[in-house]
């Protein structure tokens, strides 16, 4: 598929085809000549496994970042610590959003194969780790390792098949390939909690190591870096490599976390560490702008890409789109369990009918792209306002609330979604010229990627403190309770929410009351996320903030 834009005085965006992401940085030397790709009559050989394999991780990339979504409270229950069971999802989020953009330089030095053989492998290490983990401590630290993994299954397939596809066709392989991620997201979501209520908790990582392990057998078998091309493992070459920027931006986003998950939990905000601790999470975000400022690495974040009004607009609404697409992916089941008493698998399907409209708005977007004139923007704002109005609405859910339209207030951001996705990155990539676009892609992605992780962590942190306070005040009304008794029964349920369904009917009553309270709240944010967007993108328009198109 490819996308033309033709460009005016409001969006000035056009470009002739995808960008070619096959360069490192991705920023680097091709493995093979786009002329020689272009002449060659016909595909490479065991063409069909080759896809096999790639699209397998492709799967279970989009699989593995939802399948917590309807799980992680029921897992947080099982170890007692419900309150820290965001950091099951958030800590595969930041080691994947920090090592996504090394795989292209890593894979320039060490060569494809290898890469690809590596980031599965780490993969499987770490889902076999979360399967038999026994504590969530150690959940969390397997989570991690999976995340540096699943950073290269997309990215990754990408490459290779920009090495081996020629430019003309590259296109309707990605266009597939985004739909197939975008599957595997849907069967993560809603059937996420079907496994866990049926095999457990622990197969919804365990289901995923024999698909992983077929895909990197029939990769090691099929999966050849191109000759005569010869990749030396080096110190120049490493050189490349920005790991002192990936490193300091996992430390940064990880100590962020500590701070919303210990921030009104185990201690109080005006608590001397977590103050500190605030200021170390800013000491590293500092450094980490120091460093992509002045390597000689190919970096993470290239300063050269943020410049101009346009860039700032386009990138602010990628982390604010992050931040309420996640917030929204992982409130939603919470809701369902606890205030309108589902299971975790019912709770998980009941996002399966509305998880299908994402892949229509990016039908829908990709249709319009394909049409032309003045359109990419304005199907930012659309996805913007629908994201809106899907939030908004997801307010009004409530005990009594007929299941069927449960499902269609979800409908809208699903379908907003699908289409701010593709249009807010390509808008951010035709700012660019061609030889700036594949790391522009990736540069669009890191800071959704970010959002995703401060959805997640900040909305469980506003979801936890609310519910103890709110929870705390009610309970004080029952003069049959001590403060002692209320701290022992806000604490346990915090630990596992399991535990409310044990409560006397009053008490069940208030704290069901207290999450409920708590849910909306954290949902008002996600909803002040998406109205920030409209404002962004308002900016634009008011002040007609051109991007610096190369094709103009």
């Amino acid at each position: 598929m490819s996308f033309h834009q033709h460009g005016d005085e409001n969006d000035g965006l056009i470009t002739p085809e995808a960008p070619d992401q096959a360069s490192s940085a991705y920023g680097s030397t091709k493995l093979v000549d786009e002329e020689a790709v272009v002449s060659k009559p016909g595909l490479p050989p065991n063409f069909v496994w080759i896809e096999l394999s790639l699209f397998a991780n492709v799967f279970l990339s989009g699989f593995d970042g939802t399948v917590t979504a309807s799980t992680y409270a029921t897992i947080g229950n099982e170890f007692k610590a419900a309150n820290t069971a965001s950091w099951i999802t958030s800590s595969y989020l930041i080691t994947s959003t920090a090592f996504q953009p090394l795989y292209g330089s890593f894979s320039d030095v060490l060569g494809r194969r290898a890469c690809l053989m590596g980031a599965t492998g780490f993969f499987i290490v770490g889902c076999l780790g979360c399967g038999l983990s026994s504590s969530i401590l150690m959940l969390d630290f397997f989570r991690a390792i999976t995340g540096i993994g699943g950073g290269g299954l997309v990215t990754l397939a990408t490459i290779v098949n920009s090495d081996i596809i020629a430019p003309e066709k590259r296109g309707n392989w990605q266009a597939f390939q985004n739909l197939l991620l975008g599957f595997g997201s849907i069967c993560g979501a809603s059937l996420g909690g079907v496994i866990a209520d049926t095999f457990g908790w622990r197969w919804c990582f365990l289901f995923q190591v024999p698909v992983a392990l077929a895909g990197i057998l029939v990769g090691h078998h099929f999966i050849h870096d191109p000759k005569p091309t010869h990749f030396h493992l080096s110190s120049h070459a490493l050189d490349r490599i920005d790991i002192n920027g990936s490193v300091t931006l996992v430390l940064s986003l990880a100590v962020q976390m500590v701070v919303l998950s210990l921030g009104g939990n185990e201690l109080g905000w005006n608590d001397y560490r977590l103050q500190l601790l605030f200021i170390l999470s800013l000491a590293l975000l500092a450094l980490f702008v120091a460093i992509e400022l002045k390597t000689s690495a190919v970096p993470i974040i290239p300063p050269v890409l943020l410049h101009g009004a346009f860039s700032y607009i386009i990138l602010g609404i990628g982390v604010l789109v992050g931040i309420s697409s996640y917030a929204y992916l992982f409130i939603l089941p919470l809701l369902f369990q606890i205030v309108l008493g589902d299971t975790a698998s019912h709770a998980g399907l009941r996002l399966t009918i509305p998880s299908l409209f994402t892949p229509v708005g990016g039908l829908i977007a990709g249709y319009f792209m394909s049409r032309g004139k003045n359109v990419l923007f304005s199907l930012v704002t659309a996805g913007c306002a629908l994201m809106l109005l899907g939030n908004t609405l997801a307010l009004f859910i409530d005990t009594g609330v007929n299941k069927w339209l449960v499902g269609l207030c979800l409908v809208p951001a699903n379908v907003g979604q699908g289409m701010i996705f593709p249009s807010s990155l390509f808008s951010f990539i035709y700012n660019f010229d061609k030889q700036k676009q594949a790391i522009s892609t990736s540069t669009a992605y890191l800071f959704r990627s970010i959002g995703s992780v401060w959805g997640v962590t900040g909305s469980a942190a506003i979801i936890q403190r609310l519910f103890v306070q709110k929870t705390q005040q009610e309970l004080a009304n029952l003069p049959e309770l001590s403060k002692k008794q209320i701290a022992t029964i806000v604490h346990s349920v915090s630990k596992d929410i399991s535990v409310i369904s044990s409560l006397r009917p009053e008490i069940r009553a208030i704290v069901v009351s207290g999450y409920s309270t708590a849910i909306k709240r954290a949902q008002l944010v996600s909803c002040l996320c998406c109205l920030l967007c409209l404002v962004l993108a308002g900016l634009k328009k008011a002040f007609r903030v051109r991007s610096r198109s190369s094709y103009d």
